[in-house]
């Protein structure tokens, strides 16, 4: 009679390593890094994947009142014919349905960059160019920094929807986990922009619908994959995983998440 159970738990216990395995490979890349392996690498070798550019675009200080400007939106053509000037190229008009060059989202900092340098040699302006040229074919060197940037201070990001219920879910359930750093929150729906925004986080995460969280460029998913991951009782270990720190110890649930 031994035998005829004996399949069934070697099934079973094939299922439970498969489980653990997958688990322990989830913890062992989000703890070594390969969320954002070009900061391992020399300046001048490569530069991240896209989406880093776009979450750069949305958080740093430097860019801020950048919007994404589409070239069917209204006034478009009239933008086209100014030229190709600082403040021309800073707001130049770009297809989100499409890859978007890195640079281009880095504007911000590369100006504010260039302009420093031109106004610490006092030559009226002429730094400007040379600074804004020389910056432009430093590119790679810069998203060394950038990188540093968001891997420290923003590594979880969650775009929301200021009316979205599930995005007030998922906000809620992150407060309740107190994460240091704490989440990097963007209502897109307060974004002149919001449609673009959209349609690049669709086109980068392969997720759709708000809210989108973010961990170090990996989309964890929207509220209830975050919701099923709190009750699985993994949502910790894959935060902690990426680097944040967690000062709810798990106790004192309160009102129940629905």
């Amino acid at each position: 009679m031994g035998l005829q159970f004996r399949p069934r738990r070697t099934l079973l216990l094939a299922i439970l390593s498969s489980a653990f395995i997958g688990f322990y490979t989830l913890t062992r890349i989000l703890s070594s890094g390969s969320f954002y392996p070009s900061t391992s690498l020399p300046d001048d070798v490569t530069i991240p994947d896209e989406v880093f550019g776009f979450l750069w675009f949305v958080t740093a200080p430097s860019e801020q009142g950048r919007t994404i400007f589409a070239h069917n939106d209204e006034g478009s053509g009239e933008l086209a014919n100014v030229g190709t000037g600082i403040e021309h190229t800073l707001s130049s008009p770009v297809n989100p349905e499409k890859p978007i060059d890195m640079t281009w989202y880095a504007l911000g900092s590369i100006m504010s960059q260039g302009s420093r340098k031109s106004r610490s040699r006092g030559n009226n302006g002429k730094g400007i160019a040379n600074a804004w040229g020389k910056r432009l074919k430093q590119v790679e060197a810069g998203w060394a920094g950038r990188m540093r940037v968001l891997r420290e201070e923003y590594p979880l990001i969650v775009f929301s929807k200021t009316y979205c219920p599930y995005s007030a879910r998922a906000k809620t359930l992150l407060e309740r986990y107190d994460i240091t750093p704490r989440p990097k929150i963007v209502e897109v729906d307060l974004r002149s922009d919001a449609p673009h925004i959209k349609t690049i986080l669709a086109r980068l995460t392969r997720q759709a619908t708000f809210p989108n969280i973010i961990l170090h460029g990996h989309s964890l998913g929207g509220s209830d994959d975050l919701l099923r991951m709190h009750e699985g009782g993994v949502l910790r270990s894959v935060l902690e995983a990426g680097g944040l720190k967690i000062g709810w110890n798990g106790e004192d649930e309160g009102e129940v998440i629905v």
